[in-house]
Formats: C-alpha cells, sequence, structure tokens
C-alpha cells in the first residue's frame, strides 16, 4: 500500500513539475507578448511625435 502510494505521489509530483514548467512558458509567452506591444506602443508615440 504505501509503496503503491509513493509510486502515486511521485507521477503527481512528476505531472505538477510539467505544469509549472508549462505555466513558466506560459509566462514567458506573455512577457514576450507585452515587450511587443511596448514596442507597438513605442513606434505609434514616435510616428505621432514626428
Amino acid at each position: 500500500m504505501i509503496c503503491k502510494h509513493s509510486a502515486v505521489s511521485g507521477k503527481r509530483s512528476a505531472v505538477s513539475g510539467q505544469w509549472l514548467v508549462v505555466s513558466g512558458q506560459r509566462s514567458a509567452v506573455s512577457g514576450q507578448w507585452s515587450a511587443v506591444s511596448g514596442q507597438r506602443s513605442a513606434y505609434f508615440i514616435q510616428k505621432h511625435l514626428k
């Protein structure tokens, strides 16, 4: 029983680890998106200033 339970908890921790990786990639993508939108807004500001 205990061995099976530890194996299940190990799988669960592995899944949560993958989930952390996925959420990390998602946050990285959102960071790139904010950087792109920042460049876009800077481009519009330069255009309007000229």
